[in-house]
Order: structure tokens, then C-alpha cells, then sequence
């Protein structure tokens, strides 16, 4: 078998190397694409300032999810309850509407992804924006491709992008994502999509001693026979077996990249002074249809 690796560079680079970028991830023939600088470091830096700032999230000096840092309604509005308790050491606040959080209950969800949207909108009218940068970049990528915010046939339209800031060594442990065969969601328009992808920007690193969290990918699809591996914490132990190739995704902040969310990966923990920041969307994408929907 080949070796696996990255499409890596600017995007008429990455475009030179591949012409279907996408498509090849889709069909699992590269670990992710990774484009460099998508989006500018200064603004980055500016971004979480302006996050902090609002109170949005926690600076280096507060506890995570401390209430003294952060208003006890901002956090109960945008926290994935039961995930992160505030005593936990691990904990993570999400600003965006996620589907895979409150997509079963579809009137709730959708009231958070406008909510999402107004915010989104506020923050960036006179501003740098990220998650314009996430679309602009998927679209050069795939130009053959309509790529729009995801949206029901009556009108509905989910949050284009969500941002993670993660606290105190906040991990992933191995899995995939999959409204198709993970969440089963076929209530919603996104689930008619053959692959799911995901697009991950670098907004800040959690790093302690020179040693930052990043992506790892594995060359290994979801399938009935790693299922128990995975809902049993023993996939170390499949990849042993196997030999089951794998890829490190580093990335500094301003980088950007897609890969394909049914191959299994993980992000592990690094509790470093600040908090490990991403602005982060879902992308369907099926061959032989001409759109692209990207929700979070």
C-alpha cells in the first residue's frame, strides 16, 4: 500500500499537486489538505482578544468556566451541558449551534444557529472574518462545486461554522463523525451526502514545552468490525494488530485544514497556559452532486 500523506501548501500549490483535492479525500487517497496562512496570524491574535474581551470565552488568567471570568448565563448558552462540567478540569465552550449537540431537537437547533449567525455577523462586519475564510478556501478547492451554509428545503439554515476553545488538556479520544451512520439524523437535509468532511482553522495552540495538541488521522475508515475497538477505548489495540498507518496534522494558527471525518482520529490534550482555540465546520459532499453544505 502506498504511503498516506498530506496535500500541503497554498491553494494553487495544493491544486498543482491534486486537481480534485476534495474529492480525493473523500475517496480517503490523502490524510487531509492543508492549506497554510489561510487566514492571517495577526488577525487571529486580534480574534481572541476580541473573544476574551466580550466574555465571551476565558483568558490565560481565569479558571476555565470560572463564573467570576464569565458570566454564569454566557455559559449555560453556549456550553455543551454534561460534556463540560466546571469542576471537571475538562472543559470546553462552544460558540456556534452544533448539530451533533441539539440536533435532536430540531426547533432548538435551529434557534441556535440563528442565534449564531446574528452573533457571527456582529462580531465580523467591520473585522477580518474566519469563517469566511473556511468557505472562500473549500470554494478554490472546489471549484466545480456550489458550496453554501447548509439548509432545509423550507427555508431553515443551519450555523455556518462553530468555534471550540478547549481548557485544561481538553482531549478527543479516537472516533469518527457521521450524521449518516453515526447520528443517524435522517431528518435533516445533510444527511443525503455519500461522505462527511470537516474543515478545522487554527485559531490558537494550547502548547506546554514546545509540544502543542494537533490532529492525528488514521488510515482506517469506520466499519462494524473496529466499532468495538472504539466504544471500548481499545483501538490502540486495533492499530497495533494492523499496523494501521497514521498522520499528525500540525498546524500554527492562521492554518486551515479539510480532511475526511469518517477516517478515525483523535486530538489529544496538551494543558498548556492558553487554550487550544479552532474554528471548525462539517462539509457534505457527494460525487455526482453539485453542492457542498457546510453546518457545525
Amino acid at each position: 500500500m502506498a504511503s498516506w500523506g498530506c496535500l500541503e501548501s497554498d491553494v494553487p500549490e495544493i491544486l498543482a499537486q491534486a486537481t480534485d483535492p476534495i474529492g480525493c479525500l473523500a475517496r480517503g487517497e490523502y490524510a487531509a489538505c492543508i492549506v497554510r496562512q489561510a487566514f492571517p496570524a495577526g488577525a487571529c491574535r486580534q480574534l481572541v482578544h476580541l473573544l476574551q474581551e466580550r466574555k465571551l470565552i476565558c483568558g490565560s488568567d481565569d479558571s476555565p468556566l470560572g463564573q467570576q471570568a464569565v458570566p454564569v448565563d454566557v455559559v449555560d448558552r453556549w456550553t455543551r451541558q454534561g460534556l463540560n462540567p466546571r469542576d471537571s478540569g475538562r472543559s470546553r465552550i462552544d460558540l456556534g449551534a452544533s448539530l451533533g449537540n441539539y440536533g435532536d431537537d430540531a426547533t432548538d437547533f435551529f434557534c441556535r444557529a440563528a442565534e449564531a449567525r446574528h452573533l457571527f455577523a456582529e462580531l465580523f462586519e467591520s473585522r477580518p472574518d474566519p469563517i469566511a475564510a473556511v468557505y472562500r478556501n473549500l470554494e478554490q478547492l472546489a471549484p466545480d462545486r456550489r458550496v453554501c451554509t447548509a439548509y432545509e428545503a423550507d427555508g431553515r439554515t443551519y450555523g455556518p461554522a462553530i468555534f471550540r476553545v478547549h481548557y485544561g488538556g481538553y482531549t478527543y479520544g479516537p472516533h469518527f463523525d457521521s450524521v449518516r451512520l453515526r447520528e443517524s439524523r435522517s431528518d435533516f437535509a445533510v444527511y443525503r451526502f455519500q461522505h462527511q468532511l470537516a474543515g478545522v482553522l487554527c485559531i490558537q495552540n494550547s502548547t506546554r514545552q514546545g509540544i502543542s495538541a494537533q490532529g492525528i488521522i488514521h488510515r482506517q475508515p469506520w466499519n462494524e468490525h473496529v466499532d468495538p475497538y472504539l466504544k471500548s477505548g481499545r483501538f490502540d489495540e486495533w492499530v497495533d494488530q494492523r499496523e494501521i498507518e497514521h498522520v499528525c496534522v500540525e498546524l500554527e494558527p492562521g492554518d486551515l485544514y479539510f480532511f475526511n471525518t469518517g477516517m478515525i482520529h483523535e486530538v489529544p490534550g496538551v494543558p498548556g497556559d492558553e487554550a487550544r482555540i479552532v474554528l471548525a465546520v462539517f462539509i457534505g459532499y457527494s460525487a455526482d452532486d453539485p453542492e457542498m453544505m457546510v453546518w457545525s
